[in-house]
C-alpha cells in the first residue's frame, strides 16, 4: 500500500521574477493583477510514516521565505516532466534517506496563482476566470516544455509517482 503526502513550501518567485513575468501575463489577459508562486513537496512512501517522521520530513522541507500569496485564484501547477525523475527529487530523496526517513521519493512542484481583477458581473457569476486558451498561454510562460509538465489541478501531481508497468 502506497502513501502520498504533500507539504506546502515557501515562495518560488523572487520579486524581480514577478516584476518580469507580470507584464507578460497581463498581455495575455489584462485583468491579471498579480502572480504568486510557491513550492509544494509531494512525498511517496510505501507505508504511513510515524508522527515523528512526518514532523522530521516537514522540517526538512521547510526552507526559504514563507509563502504569503493567496490560496485561491487561477492555478497553474508546474511539475517535473511526467515519467522522469528530476535531479532535485533524486538529491532530496537521498537527503531524506540520510536523515533516516523511509520514503520512496520526494518531488517538488510549483503552484502559480494568478489573481484577476473582477467586475460587477463576476461578483454575480463567481470569480473571474481565464479562458482555456489564456490558461494555456499563461502556462507556456511559466514552464519549460522540455523538462516540465503543466497540470491543471493540485491533485494531478500524483501522476509523478505512477510507474510504468513493464
Amino acid at each position: 500500500m502506497s502513501t502520498l503526502m504533500h507539504f506546502e513550501g515557501g515562495n518560488a518567485l523572487a520579486p524581480h521574477q514577478i516584476h518580469a513575468l507580470l507584464p507578460k501575463l497581463q498581455a495575455i489577459n489584462p485583468k491579471i493583477t498579480a502572480v504568486h508562486a510557491r513550492h509544494v513537496h509531494w512525498v511517496a512512501a510505501d507505508q504511513a510514516l510515524a508522527a515523528g517522521e512526518v514532523d522530521k520530513l516537514a522540517a526538512l522541507l521547510n526552507y526559504g521565505d514563507a509563502y504569503e500569496g493567496p490560496a485561491d485564484g487561477g492555478l497553474i501547477v508546474v511539475a517535473p516532466r511526467l515519467g522522469t525523475l528530476s535531479p532535485w527529487a533524486s538529491k532530496a530523496t537521498d537527503i531524506a534517506h540520510n536523515c533516516g526517513l523511509h520514503i520512496r521519493r520526494v518531488e517538488r512542484v510549483t503552484e502559480f496563482r494568478l489573481v484577476l481583477k473582477g467586475s460587477l458581473l463576476d461578483k454575480v457569476t463567481g470569480a473571474p476566470e481565464l479562458s482555456e486558451a489564456q490558461w494555456q498561454a499563461c502556462a507556456a510562460l511559466v514552464h519549460d516544455r522540455m523538462t516540465e509538465s503543466v497540470l491543471a489541478r493540485r491533485q494531478d501531481a500524483a501522476l509523478l509517482f505512477q510507474e510504468k508497468q513493464a
